[in-house]
């Protein structure tokens, strides 16, 4: 059987479909799973987020004694040491790393969000209501998220990986049918 990564064409595609919607139904369950245990859902991403840095760190320690005479060895060590620590960080604190992670997300949604709003007024290019609509909403999801803070931090970030495997699961399931009719 042919693996995703092997589909060369739309014909190929058309044969694995039901593959397709199984890896949709997956995700949306997992993602269901992930709204409803958000709490367990937040740990695991913050534990995850920390060995990936951890590891990213060892990489890019290890990048950094490779490229000896590249000049810029001193900035591949200092990062890849702050990746190292913050990922052992993470995972040795989860509940402190997701109140940092929510406040910094926070921190995110407002400013970003008052960039996009005040960048599509000023610009006004077709249809920039929409992005200046999000501006806010993002803007408003931050201070929602600032107000709740701690609490929101328990959840926020478990919910928000559980909405985006709903929202993979569907895509993923709608391209499935899409391709079973054509």
């Amino acid at each position: 059987m042919k693996a995703f990564a092997d589909v060369a064409d739309s014909a190929d595609a058309r044969k694995l479909w039901g593959w397709y919607l199984a890896v949709g139904i997956a995700l949306i369950l997992v993602g269901l799973y992930c709204m409803w245990a958000e709490g367990v859902a937040t740990m695991a991403s913050v534990i995850v987020l920390g060995a990936a840095l951890f590891i990213a760190g060892i990489v890019q320690l290890a990048g950094a004694i490779m490229a000896r005479g590249a000049g810029h060895i001193v900035l591949l060590l200092l990062v890849g040491i702050l990746d190292i620590i913050v990922g052992l960080m993470l995972l040795e604190h989860p509940v402190a790393g997701a109140l940092v992670v929510t406040l910094l997300l926070a921190t995110l949604f407002v400013f970003g969000g008052l960039f996009r709003f005040v960048t599509a007024l000023m610009l006004q290019f077709p249809h920039y209501g929409w992005v200046a609509f999000g501006g806010v909403v993002s803007v408003i999801l931050g201070v929602l998220l600032w107000i709740q803070w701690p609490f929101s931090a328990l959840w926020f970030i478990g919910f928000v990986v559980g909405l985006n495997f709903v929202f993979a699961g569907f895509s993923w399931s709608m391209m499935a049918w899409k391709l079973k009719a054509a």
